[in-house]
């Protein structure tokens, strides 16, 4: 009981956050004004986190769970095991496209700058957490050696894990940049999920997918768990 109650007000105080910060940005969030906004004495936002960089790692293992639940959905594909990763990938991307805050929580959370002056203890919770999802990514490629080449190996999958994980990341964080606007205008943004498919497409292939209709399999699976990003492609043009 003791626990539930301070996890339930950790949520509370996780949820005043993701307030203020969508207000104010989280380097301008002060501790008093989140003790306040939440109902409780700065002392007690402290025994719950001990810093501003606890907190952005609570933060961002919150929106890690929130990850979490939508990649599940890639367990209960009907299909083979490379395309539950390639569901995986590809829902992975959307969640970051609809909750850009949690996904900046996550990108400011990798920075050495703050990992290394949160407590000991946080920051090996968040390790934790983005493994649980790694494992998962893992586990489908593992699954899928057979259509990938008898020069598959496990080191080669984890090479290929971390591929597609930063050609995500590296995607979703050149969306939310302005540098990008400047470039591109909104074009990166309005398209990140196909130009995300056409990487891939092509990390895939050369890892030894052999598969003629790859780009089409690719599509085909994005035009059907998330068709508002895919409506103005056309599923014949999608080989390119």
């Amino acid at each position: 009981m003791k626990q539930e109650k301070r996890q339930q007000r950790e949520k509370e105080i996780l949820d005043c956050a993701r307030t203020l910060i969508g207000q104010h940005g989280f380097f301008d969030l002060k501790m008093s004004d989140l003790a306040r906004a939440a109902g409780i004495s700065v002392g007690t936002l402290y025994v719950h986190f001990a810093s501003k960089e606890d907190l952005l790692l609570g933060l961002a293992m919150w929106a890690g769970a929130g990850r979490t639940a939508y990649l599940q959905t890639a367990r209960q594909h009907d299909g083979p095991a490379l395309e539950k990763f390639i569901v995986a990938s590809l829902l992975d991307i959307l969640f970051s496209i609809e909750n850009p805050d949690l996904f900046e929580m996550e990108y400011l959370a990798m920075s050495p700058s703050i990992w290394q002056r949160a407590t000991h203890g946080r920051h090996q919770d968040f390790l934790r957490k983005v493994s649980d999802a790694t494992r998962m990514f893992q586990e489908f490629l593992d699954q899928a050696a057979p259509v990938l080449g008898e020069n598959y190996s496990r080191d080669r999958g984890r090479t290929l894990n971390l591929g597609s994980w930063a050609l995500s990341f590296g995607m979703n964080a050149l969306a939310l940049s302005e540098i990008t606007d400047a470039h591109y205008g909104r074009l990166l943004r309005e398209n990140a999920l196909p130009t995300f498919c056409d990487g891939l497409t092509a990390m895939l292939v050369g890892a030894g997918w052999q598969a003629d209709t790859a780009h089409s399999v690719i599509y085909g699976l994005g035009q059907h768990y998330m068709p508002q990003h895919f409506a103005r492609v056309p599923l014949a043009d999608a080989g390119g």
